[in-house]
């Protein structure tokens, strides 16, 4: 809740390539269940005898490029639990809405797979295995991101009880209440390259190659940009022994101010790019839940007895055999869901799972602060290599409930023996109510072995050309295959800042 006030005013976020756009030729349609005719959420689509190929998003809609195939090339659609289905590119284009029928097989009437063991015996094993099972190797991966924030604002009001900060003043709290938008949403896409180190003594074990970036962010609003204005002033003019601190209570937190705030022109980065070391870090913290080391995330692979677990049936996919396991909350657990298992290896091939009914993750309503993650999704899919199994997909969607009732104060203070000096203050109260979405995914289309040689000679460079838009652009993805977006995201434009933060 800080950041609205404070550290939103005073942070910014901070190519080559061989794949060539060519003309608009498409087909979009969804992929539906045939019984219930609901979405089948990231269905693997390929164009046959090709390395092209995409996911349906998370309503079922797909969109697959055919600039270069011809009527007769057909295009294979697959989801895990459901049998595959090739359809030509000439009966697509008459009927793009493709229908799957599941596919589980009754353990007890087969002999593939024998006296299938207990469920949750089987559930343990996945962390048993899962270092020998998932593969570990330098690669390159071609890669469409897609990072998403969403938030609506319920109640805001900023009220200043107390100010020695002589450029800011009451009308500028008012006019910043009521230009900050009660609705925004924003995003980045990202077509590229990842490259990663399996060698533990790297120093940089990830490196980043883009093709194009596209994004949508807020316009900027005078008044917060004078705001914001101020606030870098005030940071790079503290004296030496001189910080800032934000103090609530008893509770207080120095501000760690970016040293990017007192580089040269020649040194910050440019309106249209933004710092690759950044987006490193990002990306590549989001991708380590494809570990499942993260014991919370993964509580139904750790904490089995919180868990009941009920085997399905079994299917195959891409020539494996899987068990397909149903889990539920026993006494205290947070999730419930569908995995898919090797029968032979162990290996988890697919998880969808989302909170159980009636359940959330971290919930506290406390001295004014109340905070509810209320929305949780994973949806992960790997795929059977020569040296293992390697990350497909992975979709991550979270939401919170967010209040803030407090008085907060930010303070300019100077070091001195015994007691540091008060130099300036502002003491805000804080009536913050919000509902809050992020989402993460990512599409792996092509996965490639390379040596460490190969690796430590990419060079990255230092920023990264971004395309930044008011609205989703169809346009500059022609010839790119990537995620098609929801309706909701197709049609959001940014904010007129004419109308002061109202859609």
């Amino acid at each position: 809740m800080l950041l609205v006030l404070f550290v939103s005013f005073i942070t910014k976020a901070q190519v080559k390539t061989d794949i060539t756009p060519e003309t608009d030729n498409y087909i979009h349609g969804y992929v539906l269940d045939n019984m219930s005719k609901s979405a089948l959420p990231y269905a693997n689509i390929y164009i046959i005898n090709s390395s092209v190929g995409t996911i349906s998003n998370e309503t079922g809609y797909y969109a697959i490029d055919i600039t270069n195939f011809d009527d007769d090339d057909s295009i294979r659609f697959q989801y895990i639990g459901y049998k595959t289905i090739v359809l030509g590119i000439n009966e697509l284009k008459s009927s793009p809405t493709v229908y799957l029928n599941e596919d589980i097989t009754n353990l007890r009437e087969t002999l593939i797979f024998g006296d299938a063991p207990d469920a949750e015996y089987i559930v343990k094993q996945i962390i048993r295995n899962k270092d020998s099972n998932y593969r570990n190797t330098c690669s390159k991966k071609t890669s469409f991101i897609r990072e998403r924030y969403t938030n609506d604002i319920d109640e805001l009001k900023f009220d200043i009880k107390k100010n020695s900060i002589e450029e800011l003043n009451e009308d500028m709290a008012v006019i910043a209440e009521n230009s900050i938008p009660r609705h925004s949403t924003s995003y980045t896409d990202f077509l590229g390259y990842f490259y990663m180190s399996d060698k533990q003594d790297d120093s940089v074990k990830f490196k980043t190659e883009p093709i194009r970036v596209v994004s949508l962010k807020e316009k900027n609003i005078a008044a917060l940009d004078d705001m914001e204005k101020i606030f870098n002033d005030l940071f790079i003019g503290s004296g030496e022994k001189e910080y800032w601190k934000v103090r609530t209570g008893i509770l207080s937190q120095t501000l760690d101010i970016d040293d990017e705030s007192d580089t040269t022109a020649s040194d910050s980065v440019p309106d249209n790019q933004r710092k690759m070391s950044y987006y490193n870090r990002n990306i590549s913290n989001k991708l380590k839940y494809s570990l499942m080391d993260n014991k919370d995330d993964w509580e139904f692979l750790y904490k089995t007895s919180r868990y009941k677990y009920t085997i399905m049936g079994g299917t195959s996919v891409n020539g494996v055999d899987v068990y397909i396991i149903d889990f539920a909350p026993g006494n205290s657990g947070l999730y419930q869901g569908r995995i898919y298992v090797s029968t032979s290896s162990f290996a988890l091939v697919r998880a969808d799972y989302g909170y159980a009914p009636n359940k959330n993750g971290k919930d506290f309503n406390m001295f004014g602060v109340g905070y509810s993650e209320n929305r949780f999704y994973r949806s992960i899919y790997f795929e059977n290599t020569v040296d293992g199994y390697a990350l497909r997909y992975l979709s991550k969607r979270d939401g919170a409930s967010v209040s803030f009732r407090r008085k907060v104060s930010l303070l300019k203070k100077r070091k001195r023996f015994l007691f540091d000096k008060t130099l300036k203050e502002i003491k805000v109260g804080l009536n913050i109510s919000l509902e809050s979405e992020s989402s993460f995914e990512i599409l792996i289309m092509e996965d490639k072995a390379i040596t460490h040689e190969q690796f430590a000679n990419i060079k990255q460079a230092e920023n990264m050309d971004v395309i930044f838009v008011d609205q989703f652009d169809d346009s500059l993805w022609k010839g790119y295959s990537i995620i098609e977006p929801t309706e909701q995201m197709r049609m959001y434009k940014k904010h007129d800042v004419a109308n002061d933060g109202e859609e």
